[in-house]
């Protein structure tokens, strides 16, 4: 598990009213997501600049990036976020695992890890 981490932008935005737990029922879609210290992944739809709306408050986070949802399955997953910046890859790995403890299949190629220096992404699953 990473270390929690604050949003790079400080200000305490109330948390977005439609943020909720990933779970069984989720709608096909892209959406972004951030991982709280406890371990919960929520969810918000992809739009820009709404990481620190997730949780709200400048509330640290374990992990956040975006995936897309498609008939339960996952099909893209990564640690894109510019609020967070989390620069660990097993710390997306254990996003992915923790995908599929909730009910998700996750496909080949789909967890994709893209480091803070600008490299190119890799696959690490």
């Amino acid at each position: 598990m990473c270390r929690p981490k604050s949003p790079l932008d400080s200000f305490p935005y109330e948390r977005d009213p439609r943020s909720r737990a990933l779970g069984a029922g989720v709608e096909d879609g892209n959406y972004i997501y951030v991982q709280d210290i406890d371990g919960t992944i929520y969810i918000l739809p992809d739009e820009s600049h709404m990481h620190p709306k997730v949780l709200g408050n400048a509330s640290p986070a374990i992990y956040a990036g975006d995936l897309r949802v498609e008939r339960r399955r996952i099909v893209d997953v990564t640690n894109l976020s510019g609020t967070f910046q989390f620069d660990d890859p097993h710390g997306l790995l254990s996003v992915a695992t923790q995908l599929a403890v909730l009910g998700f299949i996750i496909n080949e190629g789909a967890v994709r890890f893209f480091p803070m220096d600008g490299s190119p992404p890799c696959i690490l699953r």
